[in-house]
């Protein structure tokens, strides 16, 4: 069935042959349309444009067409959460009372979190992942990646990439799959951390071979591994033909060599702020910052330098890092906000970041990420909203009426 959604107040983030992604003064440029139509079919955005551009031979393939009236309504592209530690034993969550109140830190540790995860089966990591996406749906994301990283053993993270696949097969959600062996290791490799490293590397040819992952990411603490580690575990995902990443709360990228950071995608950082050399040496070498707002929220962290950043010319995105154990939200809607608020980002370079540029990094932006002719129809209908940047500003506002993922509501 086609959908017409009509009256539309204001089509947020539209336009042809859009940019592969928005960097520096380019973020603060939102193209919208207003009092506009969108017209879905198979699957597809077919059509869109103002009303005064919309007549009969728009709809004239359309045998069976469903017209939505959106008046006083937005309706955005899907967002895109580049991040997400979704597969984790819910059930071992606790803590949050006895957190650090001198710091204001949640007491979250990871104790008996792996062991539990052991047990599981893979049918019931798959059902608990299955009830949480239904909320990342319902805030209005299309797009995630989803890390495994908690098995802590090789054999438990080949589990949990399994179970990414499954999910990728049956949800309406774009999901990618990323491989985070180097995470931390089970303390039976504590005196031995290369032979974990060695199992690591064992199986990257197997976890290919079955396209079990989309991408390898290095989490860089020197706690668990050094520099030379990384680097040849970066050495050997780009081998293996995965998109590589750098996962750092301490700006890794500093501690590889120039060549390694320059085939590295992306750099996520927690927070903290960067200095004016480290963000000179970003640009240098063409590094892709995400920043993860509900990360410093959560725990009480200084918040990164994301405005330096993007007004030294680089690009940005934004994700969840949402981990029930110490980031306990999938709310793309509230990482903006946090990005205007604590940030110091204007609501276009959030939307910007969270649609377009996330898309990109995840390597789907060619299908996702705007409202273009030809792009999947992964959008959300808003209740009655004023403009797009009350979207950020009601922080607290459950603002989304209605999904539709490739082209079905829902």
């Amino acid at each position: 069935m086609d959908l017409l959604l009509l009256n539309i107040r204001e089509l947020v983030q539209t336009g042809e042959n859009p940019s592969a992604f928005l960097s520096g003064r380019e973020m603060s440029y939102l193209k919208n349309t207003s009092n506009a139509f969108l017209l879905i079919r198979d699957e597809m955005i077919a059509d869109y444009g103002s009303m005064a551009e919309l007549n009969d031979s728009t709809t004239d393939d359309s045998d069976l067409l469903m017209e939505i009236d959106c008046t006083g309504r937005l309706v955005f592209p899907s967002f895109c959460d580049p991040d997400s530690h979704l597969l984790y034993p819910f059930g071992t969550v606790s803590g949050f009372s006895s957190r650090d109140r001198s710091r204001g830190h949640p007491n979250t540790g990871h104790s008996g979190s792996f062991e539990r995860l052991r047990e599981m089966t893979m049918e019931e990591l798959y059902h608990q992942a299955l009830d949480h996406l239904a909320e990342v749906i319902r805030k209005g994301t299309g797009a995630i990646e989803i890390k495994s990283g908690y098995g802590l053993e090789p054999e438990d993270e080949i589990k949990l990439l399994q179970v990414i696949r499954k999910l990728k097969c049956t949800t309406p959600l774009v999901i990618k799959s990323t491989f985070l062996g180097s995470h931390i290791y089970h303390e039976n490799f504590r005196k031995s951390p290369a032979r974990y490293l060695n199992h690591v590397l064992d199986i990257l040819p197997s976890i290919v071979q079955e396209e079990l992952a989309d991408n390898l990411d290095l989490y860089y603490d020197r706690k668990f591994l050094t520099n030379s580690e990384v680097e040849f575990l970066l050495r050997a995902g780009l081998r293996e033909g995965l998109n590589v990443k750098i996962h750092s709360d301490e700006l890794g990228f500093s501690k590889l060599n120039e060549h390694s950071v320059k085939v590295a995608l992306e750099i996520l950082d927690q927070g903290g702020p960067i200095s004016g050399h480290q963000i000179e040496r970003m640009v240098e070498t063409g590094i892709f910052p995400v920043i993860m707002p509900g990360a410093s929220f959560f725990h009480n962290l200084p918040f990164t330098s994301a405005r330096e950043m993007i007004d030294a010319g680089l690009p940005l995105a934004i994700a969840t890092d949402f981990d029930p154990g110490s980031m306990p939200s999938c709310d793309m809607k509230f990482m903006q906000s946090l990005a205007c608020i604590k940030y110091g980002l204007n609501p276009e370079e959030a939307i910007n970041a969270s649609t377009i540029n996330s898309a990109y990094l995840m390597g789907i932006g060619e299908g996702y990420g705007t409202i273009s002719r030809g792009k999947a129809a992964n959008v959300f209908v808003t209740r009655k909203t004023p403009s797009y940047d009350y979207f950020p500003y009601a922080f607290s506002s459950d603002l989304i009426e209605m999904v539709i993922l490739d082209g079905e509501i829902i």
